[in-house]
C-alpha cells in the first residue's frame, strides 16, 4: 500500500465524515407575527396588496381552527405551546383557580404570576435551554417569568408602543452579534377597533387596509436588514371576530339571582361558580332560561372542545350562540363585535400566511390546525418539542422539499394534562443521517487503522516479521 494511496484514502474518509456532519440541518430563523383578531376574510374585504404578495411568494392556509375558547390569551399560549386551553391552563381572559385560590384577569397585574402560565412550557423557553435566543415584542405571555425564565430579549407590555418601534427591536435583536434565532411580534389591531366597530362595519375597511400597510413596513424592514430571504416569517392571529347587537342580548339577572354565583368569565361564554350549597339552583334556573344560549355542567362539555380537564374551568359554562351577547344586567360593557365562541364557526377563525427559504411558492392549503403550528416551529428551529396536541404530518406540505429534516425527538408517552391519549409526538424521519453518520464514522475509523498499521510495518520490519511468524500458525489452524 502506497503513501499515495494512504493519503487519498484519508482524504476520502474525512470528505466522507465531513459530508455525513453536514446532513444535520442549518438551524432555520423564525418571525411569528400575530394581528390580533385579524379574521380569515378580511384578506377579501378591501384591497390588501402585501398580505398578497406573500400569499403569491409564500404559502396560505384558507381554514385554520383554532382552539376553544376562542379568545386572546388560550390561543395565543396555544400558538406557542402547542396544546389546548385544559392542556396548557390558560383557559380564559379571566379566570380562578381553586387550588391556587387565585384569580387571572387582564385588568390586574395578577396576569403576571408565574403559577398561572407554568402548567406548559412556552417555545422561547425551550429554544433557550438548548443554547439559543428569542426576542418577544409584546407577545402575550412573554413578559411573564415562566420557569424561571424571560425571553433572551422582551419588552413588558405597552400598547402604545408603535408597531415601527416593534419592528425596530425585532429586526435590531436578529441583526446583532449574538442574534437571535426566534422572534416573535404582536400587534393589538384590529381587534380593539374590531370590539368597538363590529366586524361588519364600512369602517373596518380603513382598519384592515392599514394593518398590511405594517405589514408593507414589516417587509421593506426585513428587506432593508437582508433578513427577508432569510428569515422563515409566519403570519397568523388567534381567533376572528363576529358582529353582535343589543337586540341579541341574554342578560342573566332575569333568570338567576346574583347573589347566588360569581361570574368569573364573561360573554359569550360565561364561566360560572355558584356560590356553596347553590350549584342546582343556579344550573336549573339557567339550563333552560334561553333558546340562544346553551348550558353544561362541567363534566357535560364536549369533548370536541378539549375544555373540561382543567381545574381553572368553572362548574358550570354558558356558551351564547355566534352573535349573542350575555350580560349580567344592561348596566354592563357591550360591544359591537366579539369572539370567544365556538372554535368551529368559520367567523371565528384567524389568518396563517408564511414565506421563507423554509416554505413553498405560492401555494394554498385548505385547513390546519392552529395546534400544528408549535411542532412546525420546533421543526424548524431544530430543537425538541414539549409534549403537544399538533402533528407536524399535518402542516408538512407547506414546506419545500429542500427544507433539511429536524434531528428526531423520542416519542413521549406522558399523558397530557386532562387527556386519556398521549400527546400526538411524532418523530422525524431523519434516519438517514445516523445512518450516515454511523458509515462515515466506521470508515474513518477504519482508514485510520489501516494508515498506523502501514506507518508501524513500514517503520518497524522486524516487528512485521515477528507478527507474520505469530500470525501464520493461527490462519492454518
Amino acid at each position: 500500500m502506497t503513501p499515495q494511496f494512504l493519503l487519498v484514502s484519508f482524504v476520502l474518509a474525512a470528505l466522507t465524515l465531513e459530508t455525513t456532519f453536514s446532513l444535520q440541518p442549518d438551524q432555520q430563523k423564525v418571525l411569528l407575527v400575530s394581528f390580533d383578531g385579524f379574521r380569515w376574510d378580511y384578506l377579501y374585504k378591501v384591497p390588501t396588496p402585501h398580505f398578497h404578495y406573500i400569499m403569491q411568494s409564500g404559502v396560505h392556509v384558507k381554514q385554520v381552527t383554532n382552539i376553544f375558547i376562542t379568545k386572546t390569551y388560550p390561543n395565543h399560549y396555544t400558538l406557542v405551546t402547542g396544546l389546548f386551553a385544559e392542556n396548557h391552563g390558560i383557559v380564559a381572559n379571566d379566570m380562578f383557580d381553586p387550588i391556587l385560590n387565585k384569580s387571572f384577569s387582564l385588568d390586574d397585574m395578577n396576569i403576571y404570576d408565574s403559577e398561572f402560565w407554568e402548567e406548559a412550557t412556552p417555545i422561547w423557553v425551550t429554544n433557550q435551554r438548548e443554547g439559543h435566543s428569542s426576542g418577544a415584542a409584546m407577545w402575550p405571555g412573554a413578559d411573564v417569568k415562566i420557569h424561571n425564565s424571560f425571553p433572551t430579549h422582551y419588552m413588558p407590555y405597552n400598547e402604545s408602543m408603535s408597531f415601527e418601534d416593534r419592528v425596530a427591536k425585532i429586526i435590531e435583536w436578529f441583526t446583532s452579534k449574538e442574534p437571535i434565532n426566534l422572534g416573535l411580534l404582536y400587534w393589538e389591531e384590529p381587534d380593539d377597533m374590531g370590539h368597538h366597530l363590529g366586524p361588519d362595519s364600512p369602517l373596518m375597511g380603513p382598519v384592515i387596509s392599514d394593518i398590511d400597510k405594517k405589514l408593507g413596513y414589516l417587509i421593506q424592514m426585513l428587506k432593508n436588514a437582508k433578513l427577508w430571504n432569510t428569515v422563515n416569517l409566519i403570519i397568523t392571529s388567534d381567533h376572528g371576530m363576529t358582529q353582535c347587537s343589543k337586540q341579541r342580548v341574554i342578560e342573566l339577572d332575569q333568570y338567576v339571582d346574583k347573589e347566588h354565583y360569581t361570574l368569573i368569565d364573561r360573554s359569550p361564554v360565561a364561566a360560572i361558580l355558584p356560590k356553596e350549597g347553590k350549584f342546582d339552583e343556579v344550573y336549573e334556573a339557567l339550563a333552560h332560561a334561553h333558546p340562544n344560549l346553551t348550558v353544561y355542567k362541567k363534566e357535560e362539555i364536549p369533548e370536541r372542545w378539549h375544555y373540561k380537564y382543567n381545574n381553572r374551568i368553572q362548574p358550570i359554562i354558558a356558551v351564547a350562540d355566534e352573535g349573542w351577547y350575555i350580560l349580567q344586567n344592561k348596566s354592563d360593557d357591550f360591544l359591537l363585535g366579539n369572539h370567544g365562541y365556538d372554535n368551529a364557526l368559520a367567523e371565528m377563525h384567524p389568518i396563517f400566511l408564511a414565506h421563507g427559504p423554509a416554505f413553498r411558492k405560492n401555494f394554498t392549503k385548505e385547513a390546519m390546525n392552529s395546534t400544528d403550528l408549535y411542532p412546525m416551529l420546533c421543526h424548524l428551529l431544530n430543537i425538541t418539542a414539549m409534549p403537544h396536541n399538533g402533528s407536524l404530518r399535518n402542516v408538512q406540505d407547506l414546506l419545500n422539499s429542500a427544507t433539511p429534516k429536524a434531528i428526531p425527538y423520542t416519542q413521549s408517552t406522558t399523558l397530557l394534562l386532562g387527556s386519556d391519549q398521549p400527546g400526538e409526538y411524532e418523530p422525524e424521519e431523519a434516519y438517514p443521517y445516523f445512518i450516515g453518520l454511523a458509515l462515515g464514522s466506521v470508515i474513518v475509523i477504519v482508514f485510520f487503522a489501516v494508515f498506523i498499521k502501514h506507518l508501524i510495518q513500514s517503520q518497524m520490519p522486524a516487528l512485521q516479521d515477528l507478527q507474520a511468524e505469530i500470525v501464520q500458525p493461527l490462519l492454518q489452524a
